[in-house]
């Protein structure tokens, strides 16, 4: 289910590169697994290369990308994978400065709505 499902996106996906970050997003529509209406919803998933740094680093910055992600799913177009892989660069940015880097490439991708 997961394995597959990620590696379809790697294979498959586009990738968008930004500041700080690249993205890989899957087009074609999920359907989320066990939703009876067959709503497409987009999934997310964030991944930190131990080369980011020890685990209070990678989990921070995934904790920051996650927080920023939930204030802009409302904003969000439906029926997208994503996967997004944050750069040793992120380390040095504040916060409201990542929140702008996640929406451009957001935005370039094509996940955010204008």
């Amino acid at each position: 289910k997961g394995l597959k499902r990620f590696k379809e996106v790697i294979a498959n996906g586009k990738r968008v590169y930004g500041k700080g970050m690249r993205m890989i997003v899957y087009m074609k529509p999920l359907q989320a697994e066990g939703n009876m209406n067959n709503i497409l919803q987009s999934r997310f998933a964030i991944v930190v290369t131990k080369t980011y740094g020890n685990a209070v680093e990678r989990n921070r910055i995934k904790r920051q990308i996650r927080s920023i992600l939930v204030t802009l799913m409302p904003q969000m177009r439906q029926g997208f994978a994503v996967i997004i892989f944050p750069d040793t660069t992120c380390k040095a940015m504040q916060y409201n400065h990542l929140v702008v880097s996640v929406k451009q490439v957001l935005l370039k991708s094509g996940v955010l709505k204008q």
